[in-house]
């Protein structure tokens, strides 16, 4: 049965949520919070070179790193491979960062890549961490970390395309997942991708050494990464895509992002400290009913005009410094941008559409469902629709058999293969044993025969 009854909190009275509505004094609120906000923003945040809270937040970002990595030194098991003494510079606990957690994607140029001219050519220092998947600290990165770490290859967007390329081998150093059981190597590999995000948070070490005026090249934003797919449009010459690739060179990474949120929370923070005081002590509401929550319908509007204000500002401070010279610096305009607060007042405007128009949507859905299925009326027909639904979930049974199954027969593989690598390379083995853990690797890894060497006569012919 359908639920004709319009959705009402339950911990609002009906009358609250059916009167509910914003005065000219709420509205004015808002505005001014808003306004407040927007003007934190043009003078203090501004774009990320010039900016003045971006300074401050650059010291917070650089000491968080300086004693994530001294609490990793200290927590640090290894006999080899550990500096003896704690990081104490900047440079240093970077470098520590770099060599304890190493990933097989950290390719700066295309030349570091099996990959042929023209693939990833635009790609540099100051943009690979964009440019790979797996350097962006939101749930995609971490997908696209942990197949990376998994299969040996590293993934980054050309020209709106994702592509799997295969890094060269540049140093003694092997990167391979830690761990025994896929459960093992799956938090081996969150935790190594967290320790490498940590590394490149404020740039690399050798951009950041004493004496070094720059703040390096940090990791992009939460979904900032999804702009490298829309390579389309033409301006100036450049698609979007290449636009933001532009405005990340410029600094605009997960520390100015963080220094954009500043005024966004500040603005939220008034307008609900403001409402509140008001509800209780104007309006006489209970505390309980001074609680700020999206079941308020006018704190909510309040949030989306006093975001909707900043974001004018914004904007419109945007745009003047994007004109040069009777032109327009796309760049310098999107630099400029709080996309922090713009990101903001879209989530607020789709959840109040959601709010206000999802129950419709929901009755309309449902009205579509019980019609359809009202059509269905000889029991033959009914009987069809059961017999499909049980085949669905006899499918979905047997699917899931066989994605365990396949599972394990990976992991074991793995396991195995990891057994043979690391005995290869381990020096406390003799060299016959290393050899033939050597033979056994080249074996399970698919090498023909033919081409194992199995004797040092085979070495000795080859070479002769």
């Amino acid at each position: 049965m359908i639920d004709n009854e319009p959705y009402i909190p339950t911990s609002l009275d009906i009358n609250d949520w059916q009167t509910a509505k914003c005065d000219k004094y709420d509205f004015m609120i808002a505005a001014f919070c808003g306004g407040v906000a927007g003007l934190i923003d043009v003078f203090f945040v501004g774009d990320p070179l010039t900016s003045k809270l971006g300074k401050s937040m650059d010291k917070v970002a650089d000491g968080f790193t300086k004693k994530a990595a001294q609490m990793f030194w200290i927590k640090d098991p290894r006999q080899s491979g550990k500096p003896k003494k704690m990081p104490q510079t900047l440079e240093q606990c970077i470098s520590y960062l770099e060599q304890a957690f190493p990933v097989n994607y950290d390719a700066r140029y295309s030349k570091d890549l099996m990959v042929k001219d023209g693939v990833l050519a635009r790609m540099r220092p100051s943009n690979h961490h964009l440019m790979s998947l797996a350097h962006s600290p939101d749930p995609i990165g971490l997908i696209f970390s942990i197949i990376d770490q998994f299969m040996g290859y590293a993934t980054f967007i050309d020209n709106g395309k994702l592509i799997h390329v295969i890094p060269k081998k540049t140093s003694g150093a092997i990167p391979y997942l830690q761990g025994t059981t896929l459960p093992s190597m799956l938090f081996c590999g969150f935790v190594n991708w967290i320790g490498h995000l940590m590394s490149d948070l404020v740039g690399s070490s050798s951009t950041r050494k004493e004496g070094k005026t720059g703040r390096g090249a940090g990791i992009p934003m939460p979904f900032y990464e999804l702009f490298l797919f829309c390579d389309f449009g033409n301006i100036d010459g450049k698609t979007f895509s290449n636009i933001m690739v532009k405005v990340f060179e410029e600094g605009y990474d997960t520390r100015f992002a963080t220094t954009m949120a500043i005024p966004v929370i500040m603005e939220e923070l008034m307008i609900k400290v403001i409402w509140v005081v008001r509800q209780k002590y104007i309006r006489k509401k209970s505390w309980n009913q001074s609680y700020p929550t999206k079941d308020h319908t006018d704190l909510r509007i309040m949030l989306i005009v006093g975001n909707s204000t900043l974001c004018i500002i914004d904007g419109a401070d945007s745009a003047l410094h994007g004109i040069v010279d009777g032109g327009f610096n796309i760049v310098s305009f999107v630099c400029h941008l709080n996309i922090v607060g713009w990101m903001r007042l879209i989530t607020l405007v789709l959840s109040e559409l959601k709010i206000r128009y999802g129950p419709v949507l929901d009755l309309v859905i449902r009205e579509f469902i019980d019609n359809s299925m009202a059509a269905v009326k000889t029991p033959a027909e009914k009987k069809l629709i059961y017999d499909f639904n049980q085949r669905l979930e006899e499918y979905q049974d047997q699917l899931d058999i066989l994605f365990i199954e396949y599972t394990q027969i990976i992991e074991k593989e793995y396991q195995e293969l990891y057994f043979e690598l690391k005995e290869t390379f381990d020096d406390n083995n003799t060299s016959q044993g290393r050899a033939e853990h050597s033979i056994t690797l080249a074996e399970i890894s698919g090498v023909e025969k033919s081409r194992i060497v199995v004797s040092r006569q085979q070495v000795d012919e080859f070479f002769s």
